[in-house]
């Protein structure tokens, strides 16, 4: 990672980069919540690749201390794929995701065997607050490139997907669009036209704790073959 980036106080999403300006939200972490003090170092990026260094003005505004610089995005996207789980374990999903530096994030429509099921309010709703999650993950790892999350999605819609299994083939750096399937995995006719099925290893995994073992195992193949 960039000294610049990982060094920086904070690190905030602006809509504009040639004229950041901090929304209400931002300005309130930066000022009250991380405590950021007048011309304390932070950086600030489109979401897009573009970034730069600023200082955090007296009146809760920022300015402009380098110039802009281009981050490239990889050369191929990482996806994974995941069913609505319990409680607050799709947000620490979506986080850990983002963390991790997984560029596509998709969650699933209702499958055979899927315990939670949204509703099409709900799922707008939840699909907003899991993109605010990893909004803020991408600010908390300091990724100049915004995930994008997807709600909703028919696994049939996806394409070169492969299916997290135990009977599969060991992941390698072919495997770039991963699916996890919930608690009770996927049923036999869900996984007839997939692209494949990938194991991720040898025990049997809770639905979140497999999508953030394909998340490391994709992002450390991208990273040997000399891609961010």
């Amino acid at each position: 990672m960039i000294s610049e980036l990982r060094d920086s106080t904070a690190h905030v999403f602006v809509d504009a980069i040639d004229t950041p300006a901090l929304d209400e939200i931002d300005a309130h972490h930066l000022l009250r919540v991380l405590r950021v003090k007048p011309s304390d170092a932070v950086t600030v990026s489109d979401g897009r690749g573009k970034w730069c260094s600023c200082v955090v003005s007296a009146d809760a505004g920022i300015e402009a201390t380098s110039e802009v610089f281009t981050t490239a995005a990889p050369n191929w996207r990482l996806t994974v794929a995941f069913s609505p789980v319990k409680g607050e374990r799709a947000e620490w999903t979506v986080q850990k995701l983002t963390e991790i530096g997984i560029d596509e994030i998709i969650v699933l429509a209702p499958t055979i065997r899927s315990v939670v099921r949204w509703d099409d309010g709900r799922s707008n709703k939840n699909i907003q607050r899991l993109r605010r999650v990893a909004r803020e993950a991408a600010m908390q790892s300091r990724r100049t490139w915004l995930p994008v999350v997807h709600g909703a999605t028919e696994m049939s819609t996806i394409a070169n997907l492969f299916i997290a299994d135990p009977t599969g083939d060991c992941l390698d750096a072919s495997h770039r669009v991963i699916a996890v399937g919930p608690e009770g995995g996927f049923a036999p006719q869900e996984t007839q036209n997939c692209a494949g099925l990938v194991s991720l290893g040898d025990t049997v995994l809770r639905a979140e704790t497999a999508a953030i073992s394909a998340a490391v195992l994709m992002s450390d193949y991208r990273r040997k073959q000399g891609q961010p």
